[in-house]
């Protein structure tokens, strides 16, 4: 079995149960993979036979990676496809079990992670001009991580059925396909409805994108996302700026403000608590460096949030 025949059987086979944002990952990073082998070895993936792969090109790819100046966390989420990808190969036969023997992902960041002040955000908001299409809608994908806790992948899937501005809540389809509300605050309400209205020909109740690239009715992607956050990130002068950062600092936010754990729980669309339970050490972390972190609506708190 050749390696790309290998890489496109991954691929089928993980879009029977994979969610597209999923296979979007792994076709992006098990390819950076692929390439390495084609690079290491000198010849196109098509030629190459998967038992060739060994446990030392694993670990000099990894290796390769952790030169590349990213922190252990990027590392680790680039090396994570590659790693399922070979655990496939290994279970269907394509390759000897020992390509991962004692490779492990590495160890976590010990850098602290500062939620977003309100300074920040002012900086952030201050690089958009909200009277275009570009700023607006990016300033509304910023503040629906902000205010409302979405994941990158949240912003790209949310549609016009998603957004009821009569009852001031959000629907959105994240991780494994399920869905979850998320309550719409003033601000983020008149920024979406404006953006919607000027220049999205809303129709509530439709299927459509709610976001596009603009100047076309074409979903945008989270590659172009990610280009914003590269250009918010030189222009805000914020180093540690990037999509995630804004939900930590949303659920972070809640928590400050004593909003109930079972709540923030639901609203970021956790299975467990597990996850949820870190925010009481970012909360706590934060208020120890006196950090003037970003405030979220007081009406989160108000309404029993």
């Amino acid at each position: 079995m050749n390696v790309q025949m290998a890489f496109n059987l991954f691929l089928v086979d993980h879009e029977s149960y994979c969610s597209e944002q999923s296979i979007v990952y792994y076709r992006f990073n098990v390819q950076k993979f692929v390439d390495f082998l084609s690079d290491q070895l000198g010849s196109v993936s098509d030629l190459i036979e998967c038992d060739v792969i060994s446990r030392e090109l694993v670990l000099a790819y990894l290796s390769q990676l952790r030169g590349t100046g990213c922190k252990n966390t990027s590392v680790n989420t680039y090396f994570r496809a590659a790693k399922v990808f070979l655990n496939y190969c290994i279970d269907e036969g394509y390759c000897s079990g020992d390509v991962l023997r004692k490779v492990k992902f590495l160890k976590k960041d010990n850098a602290p992670v500062l939620p977003l002040t309100e300074f920040e955000v002012d900086q952030i908001d201050g690089c958009f001009d909200a009277k275009t299409e570009a700023g607006l809608r990016n300033l509304c994908m910023i503040h629906l991580m902000l205010d409302a806790g979405f994941r990158l992948g949240d912003v790209v899937s949310l549609t016009f059925k998603g957004i009821n501005f009569n009852l001031n809540y959000l629907v959105v389809k994240g991780k494994g396909d399920k869905f979850r509300t998320v309550f719409l605050c003033s601000k983020l309400k008149r920024m979406l409805y404006h953006y919607l209205l000027k220049f999205r020909s809303y129709t509530p109740g439709d299927d459509y994108p709610v976001f596009v690239q603009v100047g076309t009715t074409e979903p945008i992607t989270e590659t172009s996302v990610h280009m914003v956050f590269a250009r918010l990130k030189k222009r805000s002068g914020i180093d540690r700026l990037h999509p995630h950062l804004l939900r930590h600092t949303f659920a972070t936010s809640f928590v400050v403000g004593g909003g109930s754990m079972e709540h923030l729980r639901i609203m970021l669309g956790h299975s467990d608590y597990a996850t949820t339970k870190m925010y009481l050490h970012l909360a706590q972390q934060s208020q120890m460096l006196h950090s003037d972190i970003y405030r979220l609506d007081p009406v989160f708190f108000k309404t029993g949030y």
